[in-house]
């Protein structure tokens, strides 16, 4: 008995901390003024702050800390500081680290390894 209250608790535990994070994985048509946590975070408009999931894609501009598992990808203007494996930005102000980073506004090489930066 002790047991199957033991893993029943666990069982809300684990849905309060997990189930937050699924919900966010739909997409956002409004900007994003603070701070955007989830597994995939689509935002159609802007995003002010913090960023963080498996997976994160702005259409517009970026301002602040972008940071994903896998992949980051903000089509216009990223102004910050990217984190994940692979980066995108349509133009870089600031700092990219990962595995492949990309940045469209460039008059030099669009793609750097590890680190990029523009300012």
């Amino acid at each position: 008995m002790k047991h199957t209250r033991k893993l029943r608790y666990l069982l809300i535990l684990g849905c309060f901390l997990i189930c937050p994070l699924v919900s966010r994985a739909e997409d956002q048509t409004e900007d994003v003024r603070s701070i955007d946590i989830g597994i995939v975070n689509k935002v159609n408009g802007s995003v002010h702050g913090f960023e963080l999931g498996a997976v994160n894609e702005v259409k517009k501009d970026f301002i602040g800390f972008q940071a994903a598992v896998f992949y980051n990808d903000v089509e216009e203007g990223m102004h910050g500081f990217q984190l994940g494996i692979v980066n995108h930005a349509g133009s870089l102000n600031g700092v990219q680290i990962g595995v492949l980073n990309f940045n469209d506004d460039t008059r030099y090489l669009g793609f750097f390894p590890f680190i990029n930066a523009a300012f």
